[in-house]
């Protein structure tokens, strides 16, 4: 080759995805490719001509227009434009134009068309259906990283025989059996059928605390129908079950025969930071200082949980399960102070917590519903105190005051479930600005402590008159859609439709709050109770509000979305700096800047689809 060929190879060898043809296909390339120059201001391809060729920007810009002459995006050095009439058999349906003056690679159809049938990953990035380009990135992310949870398969961490009694056996005879045998957990049976497991705990909790006599059956202590997984499951199912329901010993169960039980110790050893240990250390805590000492361990929970490769779904739901035991361990020392509840009360949270959605530490957001035999005169102090020192609390461990002031702290969001009705009957029937804004938070609302049915039986009515009132499902709808994705990256920007630039992507604002305010609708609009954003998604698509394809490209988004972001906050835990949600577009690889655009192109048809239908 001549050293000009030489520096093209060296060049398209490191340009994606001509990076991972082998080297005899990629020199047939550099031997068919041509260089041609654009100067600024001219058109390279016109809607309705015919186009056999694809260029790759060696230096310069170019600008793609529909036919609306609406920017499509800008792309720069390392970019492809020209690919999609190449795909169409030679059809232009997108111009282009050069912004700079510019430099081209150019590659014949001929040459391209018979690798892109060969390679899949030709195809993938290069295929018009982002979404199933978005699919294939995630998939790709997941294979990346190397997790022993994620590969490890829950037979494999169980240990030996489980031991099993019959539900008519003695506490002292399971006692004498775990003691001599050195196991802590004892599952029981009827009829070989498992009803029941005791740990150790049991014994200092319900047997000592009680004074039960010894002579009781096992029944009187057991946990009754304990949570069961399937052996061929994952490590990582496993971690995410014990977070989620605060339990450290899991009965693992094949062809529903019991054949051993894990415990949280088993996934420890895997896993350092681990989530389990973390929350069964927060129940532990004896007072704030402990509890905000433990709270420290968040932010490399959060690393160790991205680094192990678990979904942004996932590690929303352990993340979330920490901080929910924190405000749960916090409201019980604060009942240990101030005494028993004198009424029934359940302890709400909103926002992403409420979801399962948090990542690492945010604003606290929270509210008390109280039963209706609340007196204020009698009863005001009590729960003054109690969510003072709950906020207060939250804020120590990291989960700041609320700038809005939704909390406990406000009387406003301390009252009674009567008025908490009147609240919701308000904004469902006067959707006005404020309204709306007060829906985006109380309309995902979940009880963490106290009586929940003091919130359901809201929920359930609240959900009947949403689903009825089509103008407040249309300003609610008009509300989700204020928030548009960027149509994609320029050089070291990010990119507006009207061809402005942001210095950096403000993920939570941009990516993720669009798709939870569609969920949102979508909820609302099926009187679904579901909350977390994909599970509300899944609900949509079962009620015909959104296809089960647009279901899927929402769901794929919201996870890519949802990975990228945490990747740059384990990035910034990495480099000792204050959590964020904005990410400077060079922080970002091509490959990442593209399959970001594919998502936020996801996310604006299906806004686009919404504001069309309703």
């Amino acid at each position: 080759m001549e050293i000009e060929q030489l520096e093209i190879r060296d060049y398209l060898s490191q340009c994606a995805p001509l990076d991972k043809l082998d080297p005899a296909e990629l020199d047939k390339v550099i031997h068919a490719l041509e260089i041609t120059y654009v100067r600024r201001n001219r058109e390279l391809l016109t809607i309705g001509g015919t186009n056999h060729t694809l260029f790759l920007i060696r230096s310069g810009a170019m600008a793609v227009f529909d036919e609306h002459d609406e920017l499509q995006g800008q792309y720069t050095d390392g970019d492809w434009v020209g690919y999609r009439s190449v795909l169409k058999g030679g059809e232009i349906t997108l111009s282009v134009k050069a912004m700079e003056d510019s430099l081209l690679y150019c590659i014949p159809g001929s040459i391209f068309l018979p690798l892109y049938e060969k390679h899949e990953y030709l195809q993938h990035y290069f295929s018009r259906q982002k979404p199933a380009r978005l699919r294939s990135a995630i998939e790709e992310i997941r294979d990346l990283q190397h997790n022993p949870l994620v590969s490890t398969h829950v037979r494999e961490l169980v240990h030996g025989q489980p031991l099993m009694v019959d539900e008519s056996t003695s506490i002292r005879q399971v006692a004498e059996k775990m003691t001599r045998t050195g196991y802590t957990v004892c599952l029981i049976t009827r009829d070989n059928k498992l009803t029941g497991i005791v740990t150790d705990r049991a014994y200092c909790t319900k047997v000592v605390a009680r004074e039960l006599s010894l002579d009781t059956p096992v029944t009187e202590i057991m946990t009754q129908n304990p949570r069961t997984i399937p052996a061929n499951s994952l490590g990582s199912d496993a971690l995410l079950m014990m977070a989620r329901n605060n339990i450290r010993h899991l009965p693992v169960v094949e062809q529903g025969d019991v054949v051993g039980v894990i415990t949280a110790t088993d996934l420890i050893r895997r896993q350092s930071h681990n989530a389990i240990y973390l929350i069964n250390e927060i129940y532990r805590a004896k007072d704030v200082d402990e509890l905000e000492t433990l709270s420290q361990q968040l932010p490399n929970t959060l690393l160790s949980l991205v680094q192990n490769s678990l979904t942004a779904y996932d590690i929303g739901h352990a993340i979330s399960s920490i901080g929910e035991a924190i405000t749960q361990r916090l409201l019980q020392i604060a009942e240990k102070q101030l005494g028993p509840a004198p009424v029934p009360y359940a302890w709400v949270m909103a926002g992403s917590l409420a979801r399962y959605e948090q990542t690492a530490y945010s604003d606290q957001d929270n509210a008390l519903f109280l039963s209706d035999d609340y007196e204020e005169n009698a009863h005001g102090v009590y729960f003054e105190q109690l969510s003072q020192f709950v906020s207060d609390g939250l804020n120590q461990c990291g989960y700041h005051y609320c700038p809005g002031d939704v909390m406990a702290t406000n009387p406003k969001w301390r009252q009674p479930v009567s008025v908490w009705q009147r609240y919701f009957n308000e904004w469902i029937e006067e959707p006005e600005p404020m309204a709306l804004m007060y829906s985006s938070i109380f309309f995902d609302l979940r009880c963490v402590y106290g009586e929940a049915s003091l919130l359901e039986n809201i929920r359930t009515e609240v959900l009947k008159k949403t689903q009825k009132n089509t103008i407040f499902l249309g300003h609610l709808l008009a509300n989700a859609l204020q928030f548009h994705p960027p149509i994609g990256f320029f050089r070291n920007f990010v990119l507006e439709k009207t061809g402005e630039e942001e210095k950096a992507l403000d993920f939570k604002k941009r990516g993720v709050i669009p798709i939870t305010d569609l969920a949102r609708f979508f909820a609302l609009s099926a009187g679904h109770p579901a909350l977390h954003t994909q599970d509300r998604l899944e609900a949509a698509a079962e009620a015909g509000l959104l296809s089960h394809d647009g279901m899927e490209d929402l769901r794929d988004a919201l996870e890519f979305i949802g990975t990228t972001r945490l990747q740059h906050q384990a990035w910034q835990i990495l480099n000792d700096e204050e959590l964020d949600n904005f990410v400077s577009p060079e922080q970002l690889s091509s490959l990442e800047r593209r399959h970001l655009k594919d998502a936020f192109d996801v996310v604006r048809t299906i806004q686009s689809v919404m504001a069309q239908r309703y």
